[in-house]
């Protein structure tokens, strides 16, 4: 496809510009400078060919985005032609052009132009600037020249690829691995979702536990309350004691400073202001005094300066006229010199009138005038002279041509080969119909190699797993369990395991409660044990029974005595213990309780021990029929989720080995229909071969064939040939009979006899061409001489007159000499009184400043004295700014003082303030108030535990919450495995891409890297001017293939090696190379580069305006450019062949 014109209707700036691209050309150049609108023009391609954007249009600021249009002509390889026009809209944007009507095409109308091409294709693989130029070179050598990656990127445009690649596998590996990491998302998703699901089932309420929450936190807050009002009182204390002491400084500072302003009552009628008044006329009047003093010097100066000033007012009278004359004396000088030569000129060119007056035959200049012909016979003379020629050409050409006609149809004649040949069509017909069954065989070893590979990968991961399975092609599906039985399974083992560490956690507890509460009442009871209602009871049974036998007459009376005293003893100190019984008492009922939990805790342990083994039992029963000892439910899960992914590889695998099967079937048929084709007998041969021979064998039966029609056609058009030309050089003669008489007309105008040749009228007409120029010459020098002898004579005739009446002293000088020596003088004498000027007005400035420093002392001198009238009696004017000075600080001090005092009194007197100062104990209050601090620390410490003791208590009322917590386990569960899904499918979607990529790369490298290479290593040496001769592949590391270049000395140089210059021109090769062999393929589309020669010198952007008009395939390339020098370069490197469309601003 290539573009005829390019019509920017209403498109950016441009309003019906029309862009017309020579068919012929090899390489088109729009030139602009900037702003000319070249990207207007480059944006244009792609909205023309595949529609404006919906949004964002960006070239509709000087037309409404509706009314845009752009048009153009294309034409196809096939050599047919469009006219089209695009317009913005959503449906019927392709218009029929021609006209004010707009017709819409159908929307498929440019598919046999552009193919498969969408805008991004084109915009990435067809155009090119400086930026992705060098984005290409810099990548080629981040990837350290590997030639699948560099091919890729090279034709699709793209670049990065081996980078993204290398990021894709990165993020699907920290999503997910094979070995668990906590720094995979996957896992830490699985890790959240077993949490959760483990609290949601281990929140329970507990409603005693509940209970002694409230009442401890109802306590707490009692508690604070009490305390917080016991802390108002004392800092309210403290505050008072603290202001108090702070207000006694203050009221001294104000009664000081009050009594120091009693010094300054002489001065109460006198405001501040006055001293800073009075400083500043005397400061005033003392510079009004050193400047008239200092102006007066410079006038006296000035004055003396004038005297000496010595200035002619007569010479400056006459100013113009010498500044005239001095600016004339540049044209005398010149006539002065000049005259010679032109008087030389003159004998120069009349001698060569004289000379070619003898060579014509006319005796002299006047007659050679007067003979000489006009410009039209001249002219007519010179066209016949040149038909003359031409129609010996022409004669002579078509005499040549006719004999090389006869030469090539002998030549052709005793070329005719001999031999039976045989028409390839019915045999091409019949391997065109086999075609489809060979192509099955073309990946035959790859499958062989690909079962091979599958086979082992599916033995060796199914070994990898654990529990491991030994043969995978013998395990069914059917034998397997279901994910949601051991889903099942697996959670109803959590909940018996989790249940069984609630009742451990509960017993430890109960156990440190148990022990905790024993060390109370150890604690409380010290030496002596606390009595409690059993002892008591056992005490008094004890007594009874003494006393009933004591009663009977044989009991111990000692002992009774010592029972009743045991008793009571008990009784005392029951009561007088009674908060201590009864909190032994509590805990009593407390450990009882604690230990009836315990027992109760111990069976339900056994029985869910018992409960947690049979269903472990149960959860390996569900694999016993697949023959795996099953591990944890967890596990097993992953496990059947890891063997599923291979038993689907196994149907794969056997898929393929069935179509191996067929493959074999197919291969004994394909070969007998092969063999005849081939005129081959072995039948041993392998199918792709003998298809490959088969079709060599065709091709060169078509060869033979087309080589015989071919001579045939040849041989008729040699004998056209010859006819045509004999018939073409019998009408030039008669052609050259008439053209005879016009030529000897031509010899008597011009004057020369006739039957003269054309050598010697060319020699006449060259003769009479010289005349003319040699005539002018003569009149102009006659001119300019007489010019310049009056300009002369005029000159010194002024000079004499103005040094006669100026400068006698100069009389007898030439005269530019005089001129120079009277501007001298005139510039001294004009510099002199413009200094007289300058010093006059200057003088008169320094008069006037005097005069009203003088009045400005004046006036200081009485303000002076006004203020010294005002003053009142006693008070003197020395020291006066001094005193108001210190009273004005005074006060400020003052006021200062009993603003702080108002700022820290809190609405306090000032009097009351300081009857309570006088009577304060400085060290009673201090005392005073280092005890209110100390209580207040030691309340706020209790405070802080307080606070600390209830944040407690209400956390552990939202952890026993069940309702809010619960519901929160379960979501963060839900949310954690919708999360894990996600996550899942990233994980799939960046393998697969990664492996897309990457196939893709190898795929282009292995299908279309040589042709390629070898393409673009022709490119290279051109644009290397002959420095390199090819491209090579290397192995590297890793057995991964490298691109090199090799230089004429057969030296090899890797891409690494390469400078910037250079590796910019290796990636422009490689597109070049691409585009190339796309063309080949396809209907190719235009190369659009926009500057892409910015950083190569001229050399190399010479190379490379040659390469690109060197490209195949009838590519067209355009290139936009702002720099003239590469303008330049095109036309004087490339000629015609380059089409240069200016664009102006």
């Amino acid at each position: 496809m290539r573009f005829l014109s390019l019509d920017l209707l209403r498109y950016g700036h441009f309003s019906g510009r029309s862009i017309t691209f020579r068919p012929d050309a090899a390489l088109h150049i729009v030139y602009g400078p900037n702003e000319a609108g070249k990207s207007s023009a480059l944006a244009a391609f792609s909205d023309l060919l595949f529609g404006f954007p919906d949004r964002d249009v960006g070239y509709d600021f000087l037309h409404p985005a509706r009314d845009l249009r752009i048009g153009a002509e294309i034409r196809a390889r096939s050599g047919e032609t469009l006219a089209f026009r695009r317009r913005k809209g959503r449906k019927d944007t392709l218009l029929a052009a021609g006209g004010d009507s707009e017709t819409a095409l159908n929307d498929d109308a440019l598919s046999a132009y552009l193919g498969s091409l969408d805008r991004t294709v084109f915009e990435r693989a067809f155009g090119l600037d400086s930026e992705r130029l060098r984005a290409g070179a810099d990548e080629m050598l981040a990837d350290g020249g590997e030639i699948g990656q560099i091919l890729f990127s090279a034709a699709s445009g793209l670049t990065g690829l081996r980078a993204i690649a290398q990021r894709l596998e990165a993020d699907a590996d920290g999503i997910y691995g094979p070995r668990r990491s906590q720094n995979r998302s996957f896992y830490q998703a699985l890790d959240r979702h077993d949490a959760a699901r483990k609290a949601e089932r281990a929140l329970e309420l507990n409603a005693s536990d509940w209970k002694a929450l409230l009442r401890e936190e109802s306590e707490i807050e009692e508690e604070l309350a009490a305390l917080g009002e016991r802390q108002h009182a004392r800092r309210t204390r403290m505050e008072t004691l603290d202001r108090l002491q702070r207000l006694r400084g203050l009221v001294a500072e104000i009664d000081g400073h009050e009594r120091a302003l009693q010094a300054f009552a002489d001065l109460e009628s006198v405001v501040d202001e006055t001293g800073a008044e009075l400083e500043r006329l005397h400061a005033r009047q003392d510079q009004r005094k050193s400047e008239i003093e200092g102006k007066a010097g410079r006038l006296a100066a000035l004055r003396r300066d004038l005297e000496a000033l010595k200035i002619d007012d007569r010479l400056l009278a006459r100013r113009e006229e010498i500044r005239r004359l001095h600016g004339e004396s540049g044209l005398y000088a010149e006539a002065v010199s000049g005259l010679p030569e032109r008087e030389a000129g003159l004998e120069e060119t009349l001698s060569a009138l004289s000379i070619l007056a003898a060579e014509l035959g006319i005796s002299d200049i006047e007659r050679l005038e007067q003979n000489r012909p006009d410009n039209i016979v001249l002219a007519e003379l010179d066209a016949v002279i040149e038909e003359a020629r031409r129609l010996e050409r022409e004669a002579s050409a078509l005499e040549k041509g006719l004999a090389d006609s006869r030469a090539s149809l002998e030549n052709l004649e005793g070329e005719g080969g001999g031999g039976q040949l045989t028409d390839p069509a019915p045999l091409r017909r019949r391997f065109d119909a086999l075609r489809p069954d060979i192509a099955k065989f073309d990946d035959a070893e790859a499958l062989d190699a690909d079962i091979a590979g599958r086979r082992r990968a599916l033995a060796e991961n199914a070994a990898l797993l654990r529990p491991a399975v030994s043969d995978i092609f013998g395990l069914s599906r059917a034998t397997l369990p279901d994910q949601a039985a051991v889903r099942a399974a697996g959670e109803t083992i959590s909940a018996i395991r989790s249940s069984l560490e609630t009742l451990e956690r509960r017993k430890a507890e109960g156990d440190q409660e148990r022990l905790q509460i024993e060390e109370l009442v150890a604690g409380e009871a010290g030496d002596a044990p606390v009595p409690t209602r059993e002892d008591i009871a056992a005490g008094r049974l004890e007594r009874d029974r003494l006393f009933d036998a004591f009663a009977a007459g044989n009991g111990d009376h000692a002992r009774y005595v010592a029972a009743v005293k045991a008793a009571d003893g008990l009784a005392d100190s029951a009561l007088d213990n009674a908060d201590t019984v009864a909190r032994h008492g509590e805990y009593r009922k407390r450990l009882a309780a604690l230990a009836r939990d315990r027992e109760a805790a111990e069976r339900e342990a056994e029985r869910l021990t018992a409960e947690l083994a049979a269903e472990r039992e149960a959860h390996r029963a569900l694999f016993r029929a697949a023959g795996v000892e099953a591990g944890a439910p967890d596990d097993m899960l992953e496990w059947l989720r890891q063997i599923a992914v291979l038993l689907d590889q196994r149907a794969q695998l056997l898929s393929l080995i069935d179509r191996q099967s067929g493959l074999d079937k197919l291969k004994d048929e394909l070969r007998a229909s092969l063999l005849p084709l081939a005129d081959e007998t072995d039948a041993e041969m392998p199918v792709p071969a003998l298809a490959r021979l088969a079709e060599a064998r065709i091709e060169r039966l078509a060869e033979r064939w087309e080589d015989a029609r071919r001579q045939q056609a040849e041989i008729a058009a040699a004998r056209q040939a010859i006819a045509r030309r004999e018939q073409e050089l019998e009408a030039l003669k008669a052609v050259r009979r008439d053209f005879a008489g016009r030529y000897e007309a031509c010899l008597a105008d011009v004057g020369l006899k006739p039957g003269t040749g054309l050598a010697a009228a060319e020699t006449a007409l060259g003769l009479w061409g010289r005349v003319p120029q040699l005539l002018e010459r003569k009149n102009r020098l006659e001119r300019e001489i007489a010019a310049g002898r009056a300009r002369v004579a005029r000159f010194r005739s002024a000079v004499d007159a103005l040094a006669e009446a100026l400068a006698p002293d100069l009389a007898g000088r030439d005269a530019e000499e005089s001129v120079r020596i009277l501007g001298e003088r005139i510039d001294r004498d004009t510099s002199g009184a413009a200094r007289r000027k300058a010093l006059e007005e200057a003088a008169a400035t320094l008069n006037a400043e005097i005069e009203a420093l003088e009045d400005d002392l004046a006036s200081c001198r009485g303000k002076i004295a006004k203020i010294a009238e005002a003053l009142p009696p006693g008070v003197v004017m020395e020291g006066l700014p001094a005193r108001l000075e210190e009273r004005a600080a005074l006060k400020n001090a003052l006021a200062e003082a009993k603003r702080r005092f108002d700022d820290g009194s809190e609405g306090a007197d000032a009097e009351e303030t300081r009857k309570l100062a006088e009577g304060l104990d400085v060290i009673a209050c201090r005392q005073e108030r280092e005890a209110l601090a100390a209580e207040e620390a030691e309340d706020e410490g209790v405070r802080e535990e307080l606070l600390q003791r209830r944040a407690e208590c209400r956390h552990k009322k939202q952890e026993l919450g069940r309702g809010e917590s619960a519901e929160q386990a379960a979501f963060d569960r839900g949310s954690a495995e919708e999360e894990a899904r996600e996550l899942a499918r990233e994980w799939v979607v960046l393998k697969l891409a990664g492996n897309l990529l990457d196939q893709a790369m190898e795929r282009y490298r292995q299908g279309r890297a040589d042709p390629i290479l070898e393409k673009a290593g022709r490119h290279f040496s051109a644009l290397t001017m002959g420095g390199f001769d090819r491209l090579l592949q290397n192995y590297g590391a890793n057995d991964a293939l490298l691109l090199s270049a090799r230089r004429t000395d057969g030296s090899e140089v890797p891409v690494a090696g390469l400078s910037d210059g250079t590796r910019d021109q290796l990636w422009l090769a490689l597109r070049l190379a691409f585009l190339e062999d796309y063309a080949s393929r396809n209907e190719p589309a235009p190369l659009i580069v926009d500057d892409i020669f910015q950083t190569f010198d001229d050399v190399r952007s010479a190379a490379g305006l040659k390469a690109l008009t060197g490209l195949g395939g009838d590519i067209q390339t355009i290139l936009f450019t702002h720099e003239k020098s590469l303008v330049d370069i095109a036309r004087s490197e490339l000629g015609d062949r380059a089409d240069i469309v200016m664009l102006e601003r």
